[in-house]
């Protein structure tokens, strides 16, 4: 009987921990699409807990005389559930102007997960000074295992 005791509270000791981890998905890695003539691409690198650090480009090559264009932000963001929004200060903002979609405080990009591979990405306000006025950080991009 004691050594049935012994037995049970060994296993409930140690399967605490198993029980205690946070079940929820790792969304790292990179996500990419190319369509419309645009190259979209999302590195999502874990920190801890739902934080994330997120670098997010996007390139329109120059063809047949019309410019292209490209360029990047990143920042930290949190993942509460199947939703996140990266903001980070726009570094073209003017103070002295007023504040319009494209004279914003904040870079804003949502991000929803449809499911484990497919990421939308919605540029919200601010970003044109980060890519030029031909690019966009809105589109789906399609993580690098998906065709694992």
């Amino acid at each position: 009987m004691f050594r049935k005791t012994i037995l049970i509270a060994s296993l409930v000791v140690l399967a605490g921990p198993v029980f205690a981890q946070d079940d929820s998905i790792d969304r790292s890695g990179v996500y990419e699409s190319e369509g419309d003539g645009q190259s979209l691409r999302v590195d999502l690198t874990h920190l801890s807990g739902d934080r994330y650090s997120a670098a997010i480009s996007s390139t329109v090559p120059i063809t047949d005389g019309v410019p292209g264009c490209g360029g990047g932000v990143a920042g930290e963001l949190s993942i509460d559930g199947t939703e996140a929004m990266l903001s980070v200060p726009n570094e073209g903002f003017v103070e002295k102007e007023k504040e319009t979609l494209q004279n914003s405080r904040f870079c804003k990009v949502s991000l929803t997960f449809l499911d484990e591979y497919t990421l939308v990405l919605e540029e919200d306000s601010g970003c044109s000074y980060y890519h030029g006025a031909s690019c966009s950080f809105t589109g789906t991009v399609v993580h690098e295992a998906s065709g694992i």
